[in-house]
């Protein structure tokens, strides 16, 4: 009887992780005019080699997440989760008086933190996968003071003012799948503030360029 029970448990377990899965995420993300009001990087060279331009990219923004994906019916799938969009906007260099080394940097930027739900279709559901996907969210929007560090900054200060909106975003993308295991890219626009703006306020949008781990499903 207690084999039986492990092995309808065994059984069920297995079923269900066919039917779900988890996705881990992250890559480039790259601003719209108006994400921010004082954004001031300059623009990339022509001439630049590749890692110059991923370089400059990952100081443009950055996009990281977590996603689960469930089977609804056939090629359709029922997706949510949550991700960190930063956006550097100034920099400030604070610099020795005598040697006149820069000791530190101080930056100033832009957190978006959506809270997204959708649905994903599979164009092609086998071992090489085709999707498109589209996702509503609630999306908090908040600035911070961080210290630069290499390519990234890490948050000294976050802001006491902080933003509630909705928004949303469409995506396509292309992978492997061997097994429980598949890698992808994504590509995905997104407008955070389709919902809820005040007076005068733009939509603010951006284009994520993602490399994809997926678990299950």
């Amino acid at each position: 009887m207690l084999l039986r029970c492990l092995g309808l448990l065994t059984g069920t377990s297995i079923a269900i992780w066919a039917q779900a899965g988890v996705s881990f995420f992250g890559g480039a993300a790259i601003p719209g005019e108006s994400v921010n009001d004082i954004y001031n990087r300059a623009s990339v060279a022509s001439g630049d080699t590749v890692r110059s331009l991923l370089r400059e990219a990952i100081r443009m923004g950055y996009h990281i997440g977590v996603r689960t994906q469930t089977a609804l019916s056939g090629r359709f799938h029922f997706i949510g989760g949550i991700a960190l969009v930063r956006f550097p906007q100034s920099r400030i260099h604070v610099v020795d008086p005598q040697s006149r080394d820069t000791v530190v940097t101080l930056v100033s930027v832009q957190n978006l933190v959506p809270i997204s739900a959708g649905i994903e279709f599979a164009l092609l559901p086998e071992i090489v996968r085709l999707t498109v996907s589209a996702q509503l969210s609630y999306t908090l929007l908040n600035s911070s003071t961080d210290m630069e560090r290499g390519e990234l900054s890490i948050p000294l200060a976050i802001g006491t003012q902080n933003q509630h909106r909705v928004g949303g975003d469409v995506g396509v993308g292309a992978g492997v799948a061997l097994g429980p295991v598949g890698i992808g890219v994504e590509v995905r626009y997104a407008i955070s503030n389709l919902i809820g703006r005040t007076g005068g306020e733009q939509r603010k949008g951006y284009l994520s360029v993602l490399a994809i781990v997926r678990l299950g499903l």
